[in-house]
């Protein structure tokens, strides 16, 4: 049995790509007792906001630990009704639906979950799309269908929906096809603000080796950061005789097309980045945990 040192414990806010950068270094440091099956506590009572890529890879982290561990869940407390109640959000984004049992049932036995589940979510049908889990090529297609049916509904110009959603399924089929893993994905459109423009953010994450560890066999790289560089600004894949290689530049580029001030990140070994229209910047090295987590913010 693991004692309490072994811990997960969540800040107030997964919102960033600093936030999640942190929590995975945390899971890092879990993964080195990976062979010593036991609990695994996860102390979520400070958490009081989550963004798409905050949910989606909470999500993703947890499904991957209760194929080792048992997950022993302090869950958030509650906040006032419609103000700050970080549980509600989560099972709107059908958190609960796709996390481990033993995590739903922490909830459950801490707070009244009825109260949630039962609740009409129609009102906001049209301005986001929950989390999803994407294992094979139908569930992207699905994926697109559903990031387009959300922003038509918002008035988007129809080239900028196609761009959208190309970008949402371009790298849920690249985690799909390369990294063996199921792929999380959370879209959502944020309405105007008094301090922030009409917005969608992105979110796509894997748990597969990530992409120095499956590309840097297959080029000649100076270090690790030059293996994300060429991964996002040339057509180096793992895969040449598919001709493949331009995904993620295309991404990159459809990003910008449309908003120069878009804000595109990918956390991926041990490190994050913030993607550029033409340079990749450091933001931190930290320790390798799998996975490639994708955060694009596009004010629309």
């Amino acid at each position: 049995m693991l004692g309490e040192r072994q811990l997960l414990q969540s800040t107030a806010r997964l919102e960033s790509i600093m936030d999640i950068h942190n929590w995975l270094n945390q899971c890092a440091d879990v993964k080195k007792e990976i062979d010593n099956h036991g609990n695994l506590f996860v102390d979520l009572g400070n958490l009081k906001w989550v963004s798409p890529i905050g949910i989606s890879v909470l999500l993703s982290t947890l499904n991957y630990f209760d194929n080792v561990y048992c997950l022993k869940t302090e869950s958030p407390e509650l906040g006032e009704p419609d103000r700050l109640d970080v549980i509600g959000y989560m099972e709107r984004m059908n958190f609960f639906q796709l996390c481990p049992p033993d995590v739903r049932e922490s909830f459950e036995m801490s707070h009244d979950m009825a109260q949630y589940y039962k609740r009409n979510r129609n009102n906001k049908v049209e301005e986001l799309d929950e989390l999803k889990v994407s294992k094979v090529d139908e569930d992207i297609i699905d994926l697109d269908k559903s990031v387009k049916n959300i922003m038509k509904a918002k008035g988007l110009h129809k080239n900028r929906i196609t761009d959208i959603a190309g970008i949402v399924t371009e790298l849920g089929q690249n985690a799909v096809e390369h990294t063996g893993t199921d792929c999380y994905s959370c879209v959502q459109y944020y309405r105007e603000t008094y301090s922030r423009r009409k917005r969608v953010e992105i979110a796509i994450c894997d748990s597969g080796q990530g992409i120095v560890k499956s590309l840097k066999d297959h080029i000649k790289s100076i270090d690790n950061d030059d293996v994300i560089k060429q991964a996002i600004f040339t057509r180096a894949t793992s895969l040449p005789e598919q001709d493949r290689g331009k995904g993620l530049m295309d991404v990159k580029q459809t990003t910008f097309d449309w908003a120069s001030d878009a804000e595109f990140y990918v956390r991926t070994h041990d490190s994050a980045y913030r993607i550029h229209q033409d340079r990749l910047e450091l933001l931190d090295r930290g320790k390798y945990f799998n996975g490639t987590y994708y955060y694009i913010v596009i004010n629309v």
